[in-house]
């Protein structure tokens, strides 16, 4: 395996070790709305945003590369 996909799986597994730890419920206000979540929900959506993000923009990257080569 290569080292990006090993550290990436280590990063992984360290935050879903670190969401199960955290599973109470949590209050989140947002505007005018107010839910009360657990917060493994909170953690590991707000890490597959990040990695959405991150996909999102290095996808832009790779096209914006090949279109000016």
């Amino acid at each position: 395996m290569k080292a990006k996909t090993i550290i990436s799986l280590v990063f992984v597994l360290i935050i879903v070790i670190f969401s199960l730890q955290n599973s109470e419920i949590t209050d989140v206000n947002f505007l005018f709305w107010k839910i009360s979540v657990s917060r493994i929900l909170i953690i590991l959506g707000s890490f597959s945003f990040g990695v959405l993000v991150g996909l999102l923009v290095s996808i832009k990257r790779k096209t914006t590369k090949e279109t000016t080569e």
